[in-house]
């Protein structure tokens, strides 16, 4: 049989994808790995920015005197412990009063300390925060300007293990400019991250790593509070969850002296809806996504659907092949952004063509979407490509999850983790931290990080996948499998146990294939798929192919365990 080259499968899966930069090169005869991760159309970041090294000086902190045209604030003010507000701090820029003010106004809504607002001192190019260039930091500065401060600022208070949060604003820089590589080692070497990414990695020796291979998430669909989480895991390289307070800056606030689309994040986040209106959980699935795609639709999009819809929740579980428009007090929402098949256009969100996509966003809100570089940027006048989460701020949501770079699809945060915790009633930032399976990657989250839903629902005990089989005897605990197909007998079934070679984590060995003992479960799965002889153990998904959807399953699930399952065997 012919073998394919040495070249990385698993990156030829993001390579023709889409998620990002101009990827659609049909340049590998490898077809069926091709398309099978990211599944992203061909929409272009056209704001791929090139800064200019950054120059300044050495950081200065102040505390922070409230201004005094904040003393009155027009905001709600969220109920939380003393405990709680004395674990935020607060980061803003000192170079930018549009920072200090968000930050001063954040702290006064949700009373958080005074003590607990830091100003950074990063040079800017444009203090009104209007050039895009100022969105990214190179590593040096990064480490001068932003990390090493704050750890020294944090250790000197004696807050290393106080603070739980740690909230950015528009001001400090989303990214971290660094390695790009070909596709074929995306996953492996980019060194490229958001800022948010790496801050939650303070004091930890996994900061700045690249790539995934390190980087799994021991939060990751975590069953215990984040504070008890850290406790029971003192070693651990997660330390901080980090929200932002972001959103277009052309519209100021008089009064406030915000943007007007930040100032309504922040508030939103506290306001009660009308107590008549029941909020929508909106799930728009495309079924267009060809095969390799199929994993999001059914296995994240529909299990989000199944389970908020068993917690009593008003779902709208849209199938069709339309984007959806026009939707009322959107509670929860997920979607393929701008990679829908059926995408209106720019600006993809808000009114587009008499429509209004995908409708309006009730307080306390939350979104999530399968685009690639959605967090890019939030400088107005925006440039697309691909949609902005800073649209669907402007719509009005109160909180959404984004990517600064491209993630690949396997980094994308969980809707079908993400939702569901949220409407129990934790906070967002921590339904964030659950959702997201790499750490010190792309991910951002935009909004209040304390943020709760109004009024919580329970999830129905005994069957998490809302597959049909008791948690008690299931053996994909989290994936539906009402089949329960095992097929090598080890206690997890096919559809979550990629780990074909049995060592306990789903490995790639980059497109190497000799020797057989190194050779990775994504290499295993794609040389059957592609040349065969059929293996009833590379069949992922159990209808009778090896194809680009088992290939798919594996890639999701790089470098993490298999299950989880109550019959596991090893």
């Amino acid at each position: 049989m012919t073998l394919p080259s040495s070249k990385s499968l698993a990156a030829q899966f993001i390579e023709g994808t889409g998620f990002g930069e101009g990827l659609w090169k049909d340049r590998s005869s490898f077809r069926v790995v091709r398309s099978a991760v990211t599944g992203h159309n061909n929409k272009t970041d056209e704001t791929e920015d090139k800064p200019k090294p950054m120059e300044g000086t050495l950081p200065i902190f102040r505390k922070t005197p409230m201004l005094a045209a904040l003393v009155v604030l027009s905001f709600v003010t969220g109920s939380c412990s003393a405990a709680e507000r004395n674990s935020v701090l607060v980061i803003t820029n000192s170079e930018s009063p549009i920072s200090m003010a968000i930050g001063n106004y954040y702290a006064a809504a949700r009373k958080i300390p005074r003590e607990n607002i830091v100003q950074l001192k990063i040079p800017l190019r444009d203090a009104k925060l209007g050039d895009r260039a100022d969105e990214t930091i190179t590593d040096t500065n990064y480490q001068r300007l932003i990390r090493r401060p704050l750890e020294e600022w944090i250790e000197e208070r004696g807050l290393r293990d106080s603070l739980e949060i740690l909230v950015t604003t528009k001001g400090i820089p989303l990214r971290v400019s660094g390695n790009k590589p070909v596709m074929t080692d995306w996953l492996r070497t980019a060194s490229v991250a958001s800022v948010d990414a790496e801050l939650s990695l303070l004091f930890s020796d996994s900061a700045g790593s690249a790539g995934i291979v390190d980087s799994i998430n021991p939060f990751f669909d975590a069953r215990l509070p984040f504070r008890e989480f850290r406790e029971q895991n003192p070693g651990t390289s997660l330390q901080y969850m980090v929200a932002r307070l972001t959103g277009y800056g052309n519209d100021l606030d008089v009064a406030s002296g915000l943007p007007r689309d930040i100032k309504n994040l922040i508030d939103a986040a506290t306001r009660e809806g009308d107590e008549n209106e029941v909020g929508t959980w909106l799930v728009d699935e495309d079924p267009s996504r060809g095969k390799g795609l199929w994993i999001a639709n059914q296995l994240w999009l529909q299990l989000t659907s199944e389970i908020l819809s068993a917690m009593g929740l008003k779902v709208q579980h849209d199938r069709s092949r339309m984007f959806v428009s026009d939707a009322g007090s959107i509670a929860g929402y997920t979607s393929w952004g701008s990679n829908d098949g059926k995408d209106p256009g720019q600006p993809y969100y808000g009114s587009v063509k008499g429509k209004n996509y995908p409708g309006e966003f009730a307080p306390r809100s939350l979104a999530n979407d399968f685009v690639s570089t959605n967090g890019r940027s939030f400088t107005y006048p925006p440039s697309y490509g691909q949609s902005l989460i800073a649209d669907l701020v402007h719509l009005g949501v109160a909180g959404a999850t984004g990517h600064v770079f491209e993630p690949a699809l396997s980094g994308v945060p969980r809707p079908q983790i993400l939702l569901p915790s949220y409407a129990e009633g934790l906070r967002a930032v921590e339904a964030f931290y659950r959702s997201i399976p790499y750490l010190g990657w792309m991910n951002i989250y935009v909004g209040d990080p304390l943020m709760t839903v109004a009024h919580p629902s329970q999830r129905p005990p005994g069957d998490r996948d809302r597959d049909g089989v008791p948690d008690a005897i299931d053996n994909c605990l989290e994936v539906p499998n009402p089949d329960q197909r095992d097929t090598n007998a080890d206690g997890f079934g096919n559809i979550c146990d990629a780990d074909v070679d049995g060592d306990g984590i789903i490995t790639t060995s980059w497109g190497e294939v000799f020797p057989l003992t190194k050779r990775g479960d994504v290499e295993w799965i794609a040389l059957s798929a592609e040349h065969g002889p059929y293996d009833p153990n590379f069949d992922l998904d159990g209808d009778g192919d090896v194809d680009g959807n088992d290939l798919s399953i594996a890639h999701l699930t790089l470098f993490m365990q298999p299950g989880p399952s109550a019959l596991a065997t090893r």
